[in-house]
């Protein structure tokens, strides 16, 4: 898992340095609306997706900090 971790990450910070070498043509008037909009949706996706990576480092967090309390993983189903 923490292979995954940190492939994930280094592609992520990857990601983030082509958008950065980007910016120079998406900056002010004379840059391409087709770039400015090709690198925003970019941008959105790459946010996006560092937000997930945030999301499920807690969630193994909370999942191993349950497992060395004793808890389990499972959530008993609820009675109707």
């Amino acid at each position: 898992m923490a292979t995954q971790a940190q492939a994930g990450s280094q592609h992520l910070a990857a990601a983030r340095e082509l958008l950065d070498q980007l910016e120079p043509l998406t900056q002010g008037p004379a840059g391409d609306p087709q770039t400015k909009a090709t690198a925003a949706a970019a941008h959105a996706i790459l946010v996006l997706a560092e937000q997930v990576a945030v999301a499920r480092v807690l969630m193994a967090s909370d999942a191993a900090a349950e497992r060395a309390n004793g808890q389990t993983a499972q959530q008993p189903a609820p009675q109707a």
